[in-house]
């Protein structure tokens, strides 16, 4: 059995049905795949490392991130292409931009980097910034081809239409229980569900299975996408139909253009608790003004919050917790690509199938020791109000 539905549990389920087409595989989740954070995510797929903000100096570290996006992308594109999943699959690249001088700075470090592994990018002008994203927001940017944008629900919707016959997906199915008992014993509601093995891809629900409190934290992440936009507000985003930005900067926003007529921007973190609606519009609407005062403030069609796995040294987990019972988690804010890579490596693990790239995965996935509560809010907080301070420090 396979508890929960996101990009790794699904990975997870399809490669255990796969080898073992004349055994069931039952999929469980608490709620809807599309409507949980794997559906409301932004859309990246950035199949290198170097470009994120968490891509660390390690050169050992990323040379594996490197093997292990591409082994999720091949995985993605593979069954995007075999299953004719019309998800707005688009490989157009995307934008690095900053906006304060810290980075700037930043930004030109990474070019050092990506001048080092011979990776392609263009540098823009602060009219090209203006002409291309419509905004003066940014006083740095960067674009990169390395990047595949999509629409993630309609991604979550083909991938688990496309799963094979003999996984039997249960929604709205919430594990209440998990018995070690001949094999393991799950409590699903009034039912009960027994497998002979157990592979939890509950993300930051791990803790409430009793594994990994100490190695990762929950944080609230937010983002809007507006109604359709008139063609003269659409052309205040900039010329092409479609674009990302990520940010160098760890809170600045995360930013696409969607489909010629709406904008999406992911912008604001929480720690353990989600934001109150109205908040999370009146963040959003802010946000929106700094980049496009030209826009309506009322504009956002659409906005809420998602929970993302946080581990203090950006490890995953992917371990055995016991004989017949292994887990994943951790996904970093980078979900598609590492997600899905690391749910099928799980199944491999869990069913002894070896690899260089399963191997080196298992050596890197030790995430960093998290102190409790309350050292661990302090923690948060103190490191958030550094970001803020960062921030607000005006570009040069």
């Amino acid at each position: 059995a396979v508890v929960g539905a996101g990009y790794a549990g699904r990975a997870a389920a399809r490669a255990l049905a796969l080898r073992y087409p004349d055994e069931r595989i039952v999929l469980l989740d608490a709620g809807q795949p599309a409507e949980s954070s794997s559906g409301r995510n932004s859309g990246f797929m950035l199949d290198l490392p170097y470009a994120k903000i968490s891509s660390g100096s390690d050169p050992a570290v990323r040379d594996w991130q490197v093997r292990l996006l591409a082994h999720g992308m091949q995985q993605l594109r593979a069954l995007v292409e075999g299953g004719g999943i019309d998800c707005g699959w688009q490989s157009i690249g995307h934008y690095k931009a900053a906006t304060t001088a810290l980075g700037a700075h930043n930004l030109e470090a990474l070019t050092r980097t990506l001048d080092a592994h011979g990776v392609h990018y263009r540098r823009l002008s602060p009219g090209e910034i203006q002409s291309e994203l419509g905004t003066a927001r940014y006083t740095a940017a960067l674009w990169l081809r390395n990047c595949t944008l999509v629409q993630p629900a309609e991604l979550v919707h083909g991938l688990v239409d496309t799963l094979p016959p003999n996984v039997a997906l249960y929604t709205d199915s919430p594990v209440t229980g998990l018995q070690q008992r001949q094999g393991y014993e799950l409590q699903v509601g009034p039912h009960r569900v027994r497998a002979r093995q157990v592979l939890l891809c509950v993300g930051t629900e791990l803790p409430a299975f009793g594994h990994a409190a100490s190695r990762q934290l929950a944080v609230f992440t937010y983002a809007g996408l507006t109604r359709a936009l008139s063609d003269s507000e659409a052309a205040a985003l900039g010329d092409a139909a479609e674009w990302g930005v990520t940010p160098v900067e760890r809170l600045e926003a995360t930013s696409r253009k969607v489909g010629g007529r709406r904008y999406m921007l992911r912008l604001g973190f929480s720690y353990k608790t989600e934001l109150a609606p109205e908040q999370v519009r009146t963040m959003l609407q802010a946000g929106l003004q700094q980049r496009y005062p030209g826009l309506p403030a009322d504009v956002f069609q659409h906005a809420g919050g998602g929970a993302v796995g946080m581990t203090r040294n950006d490890a995953p987990i992917v371990r055995q917790l016991a004989a017949g019972l292994h887990a994943v988690a951790g996904c970093n804010a980078s979900g598609i690509l590492k997600m899905t890579a690391l749910g099928s490596l799980l199944a491999d693990h869990a069913t002894g199938v070896r690899s260089p790239l399963l191997d080196e995965t298992l050596q890197r996935s030790r995430p960093g020791f998290i102190p409790p509560e309350p050292i661990r809010r302090l923690a948060f907080e103190w490191s958030l109000r550094r970001m803020r301070r960062e921030l607000a420090e005006p570009a040069t």
